[in-house]
């Protein structure tokens, strides 16, 4: 029966083909001749590409002296060398690529090729209701000689020799920089980057880098006028007298497109309107099966323009794995594989398994973290979004997961030291995603296997698969669900009698990673006045108040500055764990605590640790695919 249905479709086909057949002759005897009865000259003028340096094809709003009236005065350019250039101010911009089809310049400052110090500091600004920047753009800011420095940059530059001890920096634009700072520089220029090129960089920040991702060159895209006109079949210039963008058709110029004030133009769109509405019927049948595939993985609309990244096809994933060579971990979510990009860049590639969510966990993640850039945060680098085939790549963490260093199975152990150092890391990482995004993002599933360890044992937070977005001032969620994994959800998740759902849930969940760090939550036998129904949280009071923190730990503690440290954690982990959200600091406070002296840290009420037996969770739990996401 199948079969049969999918014959009929193709007889349907091959017969909507053959009633094409008289449009396309009475396209060819009337609709054609119709359109070139009357020719304007400019049209034919500008309608053609000219040549420039290098550059073969180039058209509007750029122009030379004999194509004045094809081109915006801003934009006239010189070919005298291999590249295109045109200049604002004293500034000279060169013309890497103008792409007919997708209407893109990319473009490079002259004086920041290779150079991030040239001699002659000047702020070029290009008219953006001509070249509105694309969506891959961002500007960074260059502040030159500065008494004071900025509270986030991405690097410092070495310019010119100063016996004042003023620095140069570069920023990006999305960190806010404070007026006492800015007023300290003596010349601020903003330069527009390739923000794939600029992450790319972050990865190994040095003046090096940044260099290379400058002379990328940055894109920019024709304005809204010019596309119109091109879509409409006419060809984009500039009236002079009037100053302002004029559409030349094919019989006489307009304002904006072809299809304005004359018969003609009416007679042609409705000529165009009918035989374009038949083949699109006829189309509809014929990609009705292509259509049952999208339907049933549905895009989101605009998604590449919400996320700043680097699209990758599903084809160049795999160039990447070199076809999924090398697995380096595995999870409920799908298969993470190495690869590298570019130079050589390693590379984490997480390939998503089909789920019923329609990619929820998959957009959740990328729209998160995309918005990101913290030394503490695993960078995004890109992301493949092909019908049914999704791929996130990220930077490569050379140490893997914090849980291999904690479990009890572990070869190699870290000293309290450090594992003091990787909460302070994972802490400030919290309060970047709290506090200094542009949006609010809260996590939801901080854990072991999702705190990964780079160069140093440098933790970052990883897996946004279930993170929110919220507003930057409140951060109350209304949730139908519950999602995080066992042993690490905050109480109010659960049931919201104890609360509202806030970024106060991550600090829950960080302070059991904390505890869990130190082995407080593993050991079963630590109190003589510990027993099976007792909740962790009890015998690790009473040890305290008895000054057992040794025994706490098992004896492990060699050095009393380890016995200081862990006494932090501890007293950090259980304020962080209080069944109240209102009771826990904020990931402000808790980073103050870890860094402040321990004389100043109390241990929380011992009442307010207790929760209703019906929440309790056992001490130990899955470590393999223990999230969960339910309904409540």
């Amino acid at each position: 029966m199948k079969k049969k249905e999918e014959i009929t479709m193709i007889n349907l086909c091959l017969s909507l083909r053959r009633c094409f057949l008289p449009y396309a002759i009475i396209w060819v005897l009337f609709v054609i001749p119709s359109c070139v009865l009357s020719v304007d000259k400019r049209h034919l003028h500008c309608s053609h590409l000219f040549k420039c340096g290098n550059q073969t094809e180039l058209y509007y709003p750029f122009w030379t002296a004999d194509r004045e009236e094809c081109g915006h005065p801003d934009f006239e350019v010189t070919c005298s060398g291999d590249f295109a250039e045109f200049s604002i101010s004293s500034v000279k911009f060169q013309i890497l690529e103008m792409n007919y089809e997708s209407r893109i310049v990319r473009l490079a400052r002259k004086d920041y090729l290779n150079n991030l110090c040239p001699q002659h500091l000047e702020t070029a600004l290009i008219n953006k209701e001509v070249l509105p920047l694309y969506k891959d753009t961002e500007v960074l800011t260059f502040f030159y000689n500065c008494s004071d420095h900025p509270v986030d940059y991405i690097s410092q530059l070495q310019c010119w020799p100063d016996d004042t001890y003023e620095e140069s920096y570069f920023v990006r634009k999305e960190f806010p920089s404070s007026h006492e700072f800015t007023s300290s520089c003596k010349k601020t220029i903003d330069v527009a980057v390739s923000r794939s090129a600029l992450k790319t960089a972050e990865i190994n920040q040095s003046e090096e880098t940044i260099k290379k991702a400058l002379d990328k060159g940055f894109e920019l895209t024709f304005n809204r006028d010019c596309s119109r006109c091109v879509k409409s079949k006419g060809s984009c210039g500039y009236n002079q007298q009037l100053r302002e963008f004029v559409c030349y058709c094919i019989n006489e110029p307009h304002k904006h497109t072809c299809g304005e004030g004359n018969l003609l133009s009416v007679g042609i769109g409705f000529a165009c309107g009918f035989v374009g509405a038949t083949l699109i019927i006829g189309f509809l049948f014929c990609f009705f099966f292509e259509k049952i595939e999208a339907l049933t993985h549905p895009r989101i609309e605009n998604f590449e323009e919400l996320v700043p990244l680097k699209q990758y096809s599903y084809e160049e994933v795999k160039e990447i794995t070199n076809s999924f060579a090398q697995e380096i971990g595995k999870g409920g979510f799908g298969i993470v594989y190495g690869g590298t990009i570019g130079d050589g860049l390693k590379v984490a590639v997480k390939v998503l398994k089909e789920s019923k969510s329609n990619g929820e966990d998959f957009i959740n993640e990328v729209a998160s973290m995309s918005r990101t850039s913290h030394v503490h945060i695993v960078s995004l680098l890109g992301y493949c979004y092909e019908s049914s085939k999704r791929a996130i790549i990220y930077e490569f963490v050379e140490n893997g997961s914090l849980d291999k260093f904690i479990s009890g199975e572990a070869s190699s152990k870290i000293d309290l030291r450090k594992m003091y150092e990787i909460s302070l890391g994972v802490a400030r990482g919290l309060q970047y995603l709290h506090y200094a995004c542009k949006t609010r993002i809260i996590h939801f599933d901080i854990k072991p296997h999702n705190v990964l360890l780079g160069k140093d044992l440098c933790p970052k937070i990883s897996d946004f698969g279930i993170a929110r977005l919220c507003g930057s001032k409140e951060s109350v969620l209304l949730m139908s669900k519950t999602v995080g994994t066992i042993g690490y959800i905050a109480p109010e998740v659960f049931s919201r009698m104890y609360g509202k759902v806030s970024h106060k849930s991550d600090v829950y969940s960080y302070g059991m990673l904390v505890l869990e760090m130190i082995g407080a939550r593993s050991r079963s036998s630590v109190s003589n006045n510990n027993n099976s129904s007792m909740y962790f949280p009890d015998w690790i009071y009473t040890d305290l108040e008895k000054k057992e923190c040794k025994r706490l730990l098992n004896e492990e503690i060699t050095e009393d500055e380890d016995e200081d440290f862990a006494k932090k954690m501890v007293l950090v982990g259980l304020s962080c764990i209080q069944a109240c959200p209102s009771d826990r600091p904020s990931m402000n406070r808790v980073v103050e605590m870890m860094e402040g002296s321990l004389s100043a840290l109390e241990a929380p009420p011992k009442s307010l640790l207790h929760l209703t037996a019906s929440l309790m969770l056992p001490l130990s739990f899955p470590k393999e695919d223990s999230s969960v996401s339910f309904q409540v």
